[in-house]
């Protein structure tokens, strides 16, 4: 699937679970900000996405992407992002928007940071990654 089918099949799960205008879910629209979503409505639009596409999301998805290149124990200190961390998000997920993530943030307040296209881009690197249990080519 290219990316804008992968944006075509998801814009009508997130109008379904936020019960938004399709006009307003944009590639750049923030689910928490622009479209009011809570943390409830981002569970059950993961959920959707692992039905529609048959792929798994897990809840520390962004997590996991930024500490795959860190040492143990470099990603927080109590409760806020390093600023080593900062720097392998803005990396690993170009979509965020880098002027949220400053010195101070929580690891909590990561999802909070995510765009449509942040879902469109993990959607399409997980479609693309090989099935588990299959040698990589």
């Amino acid at each position: 699937m290219t990316k804008q089918e992968i944006f075509d099949t998801l814009k009508p799960l997130i109008v379904s679970v936020l019960g938004v205008p399709p006009e307003r879910v944009r590639l750049e629209s923030v689910l928490v900000t622009d479209l009011g979503a809570e943390s409830i409505d981002l569970l059950d639009l993961s959920f959707l996405i692992e039905e529609t596409f048959h792929v798994h999301i897990e809840a520390n998805e962004i997590e996991r992407e930024a500490q795959r290149r860190l040492p143990d124990g470099a990603y927080e200190k109590d409760g806020y992002l390093t600023g080593a961390a900062l720097d392998e998000i803005r990396k690993a997920m170009p979509e965020l928007d880098a002027s949220k993530l400053v010195p101070g943030l929580r690891k909590a307040d990561l999802p909070a940071l995510l765009p449509v296209s942040f879902f469109v881009n993990l959607i399409a690197r997980k479609l693309a990654a090989p099935p588990d249990g299959a040698p990589h080519a």
